[in-house]
């Protein structure tokens, strides 16, 4: 389809073209057969030149950078078409322009290589630019393909132990017959719907995102019972804002990863406030001292590399650990302007 396209296009441009010179020549004399016929044998010669440079010394020559060979062609092809050119023009419309005394002249000679030069440049000047132009539009299709694999690696990277352990603790609630059996299910299975289905449009309402965390937190509940403190305040509209899937939650599983110990001050804390620009999104949680501390591992090295995809220059994420406190703090800018991931 493209190809004919490019084709009409070409068509119709000369086409034109010969209609202006036309056009422009019977402003200025009379418009004889003959005189038409010159304009005609004119434009297929200014073709061959056009097209014998664009399909075929441009590709074997200038596209491979093989510039040298490339001049001395266009020289040869100029010189063939003012040999041609000239005595074509002298025998065959010699009677109706007599100012032709000779097959070859100096003059002659040099406006066909000018003509033809022109041509030349024109010829490769749109060639080059198309090609630029083509290899512009796949270099950026396959940058968003990579962008969009990356992503979607990113995101299959879960954790598997989360869903074993709340397997194994719903399994340990039908056992005893708990009454609260159906609501974990029904909570596990709002959890890896969303992960599995809903996360994979590039924005997601906020709103979804903390029903998420909560879904998560309530989860968790159910193995730690009173063991650990756990509090998430919300702050501001997160009804109307959108954000990239699954951010925040990277950091709500680290404080449940690092944060449970038997005795705590503070437990794990969350906090999430939204503003009409920005969001500000927090954790903090006791630093476990019978884990390996690995602040630094897949899971944040992960949520680095997402927001670097998705919100680049626009973004804020840090970490501190003081007195036995692991902090981490998320600051994102709504502008959707400046969320250049693609759709998964």
């Amino acid at each position: 389809m493209k190809k004919r396209y490019q084709i009409a296009l070409h068509m119709i441009v000369w086409i034109a073209f010969g209609a202006w010179v036309l056009y422009y020549i019977s402003g200025t004399q009379v418009l004889t057969t003959h005189r038409v016929l010159d304009v005609l044998v004119g434009i297929t010669f200014w073709l061959l030149i056009f097209y014998i440079n664009w399909y075929y010394l441009i590709p074997k020559y200038l596209a491979k950078n093989r510039l040298m060979l490339y001049v001395l062609n266009v020289l040869a092809l100029l010189m063939v078409y003012g040999l041609v050119k000239s005595p074509f023009d002298f025998y065959v419309f010699k009677e109706f322009n007599p100012n032709m005394k000779a097959v070859y002249t100096h003059e002659r000679l040099l406006q066909y290589g000018l003509g033809g030069l022109v041509l030349v440049f024109i010829s490769s000047g749109l060639k080059v630019t198309g090609n630029y132009i083509r290899n512009e539009r796949r270099n950026k299709e396959l940058e968003n393909q990579k962008l969009v694999a990356e992503l979607a690696f990113l995101k299959s990277q879960v954790n598997p132990h989360f869903l074993f352990n709340t397997l194994n603790n719903i399994y340990s609630l039908a056992y005893k017959q708990s009454p609260e059996t159906p609501d974990a299910i029904m909570k596990l299975s709002l959890l890896m719907r969303y992960m599995l289905y809903e996360s994979n449009d590039t924005l997601v309402s906020l709103q979804k995102e903390v029903d998420h965390i909560n879904n998560f937190i309530d989860l968790q509940k159910l193995r730690l019972r009173e063991q650990t403190s756990i509090k998430f305040d919300v702050e501001g509209d997160i009804a109307s804002k959108q954000i990239a899937p699954m951010l925040m939650m990277t950091l709500v599983e680290n404080a449940f990863k690092h944060g449970l110990v038997s005795k705590n001050e503070i437990g794990i804390l969350m906090n999430l406030k939204v503003t009409d620009n920005e969001l500000y999104f927090s954790t903090a949680n006791n630093i476990s001292t019978h884990k390996k501390r690995e602040f630094g591992g897949i899971g944040l090295e992960n949520l680095r590399q997402r927001l670097k995809l998705l919100y680049p220059n626009r973004h804020k994420l840090s970490f501190e650990e003081k007195d036995g406190v692991f902090y981490a703090n998320l600051k994102l800018y709504f502008h959707t302007t400046y969320l250049n991931a693609p759709k998964l």
